[in-house]
């Protein structure tokens, strides 16, 4: 995984991109009589100009667009040339093309009803069911689109249907997670597994960190790996897991506040360290994790193909990168805070949720192979040179620009490189 960087945004680069006067300029565009298009998430000058007939090369002159149109940002209002042969075809949303030469279609609605899983998003859910936010929240009752819970039934809209009958209200906030009551039991071991931490064995086990450190010989301050066998001490049995209480956003220096305050938390990594807030938000995510429902690295690595063919990015790439940075694990979050399968930091979620138009949350794991896609497919729109996007994704592109690319980050390369032959 990243010791530092974990797909940091490249400095350079456009980051949130709304613009306040697009409306305006369209306004000035179409009094003229000319055609415009309004840039949206995952749009390329290829796709407008093949949407509206025209040659790229003209789209770029049209717009003086620099880098030949290479960096266009959502909200964007550009000129269409009339010097066309096809007309104009109303704007439509635009997915990024695939890997392969076709482009599927979304999904036709259906109307019917699901069950939230732990992990799942509406933003998620709306585009399994060719639907959109706003139709299933509408349906629902939902006032906050991020409050969603594992359990909860939500209607489906089906295609044009404006009628049926009324769905449930939602409740305003997600439930809180109960924990079942602790059995006696006479101890035990258990094995270690990746993202535990001491204190997270002993609140499922009904015990505490001391007794456990006592019972197996260790201090409350050791670190434990995956694999180690620990002593539990008598008393109680684990109790039956129950996943915790949906974030809406990752722990971060911004809003961990005082929780694991006084903690002793890993905060190094190589030779790198971090800030006491970053290494307490990094073990409360990993914390987080360890205890919620997470699909199983087969699944990530389905995932991330389907995500990586949406966007127009090389599967084949994001698999080994997500290897290199997790071995295809959602629950790995390192000490600088790098969270899940992608390793995305959270101001690096922040940069992605602004590329795609939408707030990711990267404790999902959908939100967080989207973010680390998305960000892959700015990197590699803004160089031309393979390894430096990778290393980009490592180090961060301006540093890469400035200083080239660091001993670890050639390491770092090589090692996805090398992944890709294998994959």
């Amino acid at each position: 995984m990243s010791p530092i960087f974990a797909a940091l945004p490249p400095a350079d680069l456009p980051t949130m991109a709304y613009h306040p006067a697009a409306l305006h300029a369209a306004q000035l565009l179409g009094a003229r009589g000319d055609s415009t298009h309004t840039v949206r998430s995952g749009d390329t000058v290829y796709d407008i100009a093949a949407q509206h007939g025209v040659s790229t090369r003209s789209l770029v002159t049209a717009n003086n667009l620099k880098d030949s149109g290479r960096w266009i940002i959502p909200g964007q209002v550009l000129r269409i040339p009339q010097a066309t042969s096809a007309q104009p075809t109303t704007p439509t949303a635009v997915r990024p093309p695939s890997a392969t030469t076709s482009r599927p279609a979304p999904p036709a609605p259906a109307a019917g009803a699901v069950t939230v899983r732990a992990g799942d998003t509406l933003s998620g859910i709306a585009l399994r069911h060719g639907t959109t936010v706003r139709a299933i929240a509408s349906a629902n009752g939902i006032k906050d689109a991020r409050l969603i819970y594992p359990g909860q039934r939500l209607v489906i809209p089906g295609a044009g249907s404006s009628s049926g009958s009324p769905a449930p209200s939602a409740p305003s906030a997600a439930p809180r997670a109960t924990t079942p009551t602790p059995t006696p039991t006479a101890g035990g071991t258990y094995t270690v597994r990746a993202g535990d931490t001491l204190s997270g064995i002993a609140v499922r086990h009904g015990t505490t960190v001391a007794a456990i450190a006592r019972a197996s010989g260790i201090s409350s301050g050791s670190y434990i790996y995956p694999g180690q066998k620990l002593r539990l001490p008598g008393g109680t049995a684990p109790a039956a897991p129950s996943a915790p209480a949906p974030r809406t956003t990752p722990y971060d220096e911004h809003n961990i506040g005082d929780h694991k305050a006084g903690e002793k938390v890993p905060d190094t990594f190589l030779h790198y360290r971090y800030s006491d807030g970053v290494a307490r938000s990094a073990a409360a995510n990993r914390e987080y994790l360890a205890a919620a429902t997470v699909p199983g690295r087969d699944e990530i690595k389905k995932l991330i193909v389907s995500t990586s063919k949406r966007h127009g990015v090389d599967p084949t790439l994001m698999l080994a990168l997500s290897y290199q940075e997790s071995g295809w694990n959602q629950r790995a979050v390192s000490p600088a805070n790098a969270i899940g399968a992608m390793q995305v930091i959270p101001d690096s979620g922040r940069w992605a949720s602004g590329l795609v138009g939408r707030e990711l949350n990267l404790l999902h794991p959908e939100d967080n192979v989207e973010a680390g896609v998305a960000i892959m497919k700015a990197l590699l729109r803004s160089t031309d040179k393979f390894d430096h996007a990778v290393g980009g994704y490592y180090q961060g592109l301006a540093s890469v620009r400035q200083h080239g690319l660091f001993t670890d980050t050639r390491s770092y390369v090589a090692n996805i490189k090398h992944h890709m032959r294998s994959m």
